[in-house]
């Protein structure tokens, strides 16, 4: 029972030194007695604790090392890939999605179900020419940018003509099924009719009608009035269509009647 005694009374002793020198850790330079290092001032005599700001600096110190060893990783984010738009424009990729634009807007509106056909084609075509989908924002600004404009329908339709069978059958197919979505048929005629010119004069006053030097007078005068009814400024007019596709309309029909007049007078 003696022994016990005597062991916690040791304990205790222990603790109470150990107390004493962490909170009592520092000596007053006036009267020499033991003070703690934090203290403003001593509490035996009243002199200022000089010891104080170099037991702060320390105890700072020794926070702001442990805080700089931590640290959090961060993934390295994948580069983004930057394209040029007319880098982009005169590859396969960006005369597919011109034209898709152009045939989407041929009744003046892109419908919900021909934006979902289109932004379905725009991973497709990004993979097809290896291209990161960074690719798609130039996607947008070209398909933006061409919806509105037939005034380089031709252009566009001769780069394709220009293209290897197996390209321009892919072309004509992406083309075709989204005018199935739509139904309005016109634009893409027209790209057709384009890709069959051939630099002779007569042989395009013969694709603008939708004939053959071999066709009779009267296939081709109704192979005409057929075009003129199509593009007649009444029936565009009641579908509400853009002032530039009135006016892509106007001008098509001025070569349909130039094309009539020149062939009636080869013919006759």
């Amino acid at each position: 029972m003696i022994n016990a005694i005597l062991l916690l009374a040791a304990i205790f002793l222990a603790y109470k030194v150990y107390e004493n020198i962490t909170k009592f850790g520092c000596k007053c330079d006036n009267c020499g007695k033991n003070i703690k290092c934090d203290d403003e001032f001593c509490i035996y005599c009243g002199a200022p604790n000089k010891h104080k700001e170099a037991y702060v600096d320390t105890k700072e110190t020794k926070t702001t090392n442990e805080t700089d060893t931590k640290f959090e990783y961060t993934p390295p984010k994948e580069e983004k890939q930057h394209y040029n738009y007319y880098d982009v424009l005169d590859d396969l990729d960006g005369i597919i999605v011109a034209l898709m634009a152009k045939v989407a807007k041929s009744n003046g509106i892109v419908s919900s179900d021909e934006a979902t056909y289109i932004s379905q084609r725009y991973l497709e075509l990004a993979k097809l020419t290896n291209k990161s989908q960074d690719v798609i924002d130039i996607y947008e600004e070209i398909f933006n940018r061409e919806k509105d404009r037939v005034d380089n329908l031709k252009e566009f339709a001769q780069k394709l003509a220009s293209l290897d069978e197996a390209p321009k059958a892919y072309v004509l197919k992406i083309l075709e099924e989204l005018t199935d979505v739509d139904g309005d048929t016109r634009i893409l005629n027209e790209i057709k009719e384009a890709m069959k010119f051939s630099g002779d004069k007569n042989s395009s006053y013969y694709e603008i009608l939708n004939s053959k030097p071999t066709d009779d007078w009267e296939t081709i005068k109704k192979n005409y009035k057929e075009l003129v009814k199509e593009y007649h400024y009444d029936k565009l007019a009641s579908k509400n269509l853009p002032k530039d596709l009135i006016e892509y309309a106007e001008n098509r029909l001025k070569e349909i009647n130039e094309a009539y007049e020149a062939l009636k007078k080869l013919k006759n």
